[in-house]
């Protein structure tokens, strides 16, 4: 049987190639029967499949010729295999500023998938966060991060400026804290409690609350809230097939098992 599509897979990004002679017109790229991405013209296709869930998936790549007198499409069919990166060494990571990290997972198991954790990256080294206790926020390293929180996802704003503007309210919000301590004043504290304004700064913090904020008050950028809390589980739901934000990475295992 003559083939007509050359599918090539690097990683989480496919190439598809026309090889055969056909005047095909338009190509319409199915993934698990649901249409995903069509293209005009042109010989060779790119196709980002990163946002997939790790195991096998049917793809379908189908031609048309439009304006032909036998208007049947062509199709082909293939198995499309998607590793699970569970180990970190199993992809190349890079972090930029306004980057940000959600995890499922807790250093206290019995609240892993319920909590989670989530922080900005102000630098390919560095980022802030609110982890609980004291101090209510801090600046420390990405990988102690990822080594606290594997299980996690990593989000990238597409405009750099957008992030850029986020984490200079984050670290100007740490220095206003740092000073604050020094004058006797401990605020904010960090606090889950329900019952707080999103919006005021200065009276309780947690982890999601201070990459909202910074977005919001830094970037003019505010994420969706559906509860009274903003919730880890919400900032991963807004960053999830957002156009504005990008994934980075995913691990298979992230998962909320509440809706927060």
């Amino acid at each position: 049987m003559q083939k007509h599509f050359k599918v090539m897979q690097d990683g989480r990004k496919l190439s598809i190639q026309k090889i055969s002679n056909l005047p095909l017109h338009h190509y319409g790229v199915y993934i698990d029967y649901h249409l995903v991405a069509s293209f005009h013209n042109g010989q060779q296709f790119y196709l980002d499949v990163s946002w997939l869930e790790p195991g096998e998936h049917h793809l379908m790549v189908v031609g048309y010729r439009l304006g032909a007198v036998d208007p049947m499409p062509i199709a082909e069919q293939y198995s499309l295999q998607v590793a699970g990166a569970r180990d970190l060494s199993d992809i190349e990571r890079n972090f930029r500023a306004g980057d940000i990290l959600v995890a499922s997972d807790n250093l206290n198991e019995n609240i892993t998938g319920y909590v989670g954790h989530s922080a900005i990256v102000v630098d390919d080294e560095y980022l802030i966060e609110s982890p609980g206790g004291y101090p209510a926020i801090r600046k420390d390293t990405i990988q102690q991060y990822l080594d606290k929180h594997p299980v996690h996802a990593q989000f990238r704003p597409i405009s750099k400026e957008m992030g850029l503007q986020a984490v200079k309210y984050a670290e100007q919000y740490l220095e206003d804290y740092k000073q604050n301590i020094k004058e006797g004043k401990n605020k904010p504290t960090f606090s889950f409690m329900a019952i707080q304004e999103l919006e005021n700064p200065w009276e309780y913090i947690y982890c999601s609350k201070l990459v909202w904020l910074s977005y919001a008050k830094g970037a003019n950028y505010k994420f969706k809230n559906d509860f009274l809390w903003f919730s880890p589980e919400d900032l991963y739901k807004n960053l999830l097939d957002n156009q504005d934000f990008k994934t980075i990475y995913r691990h298979s295992d992230v998962k909320f098992k509440i809706n927060s």
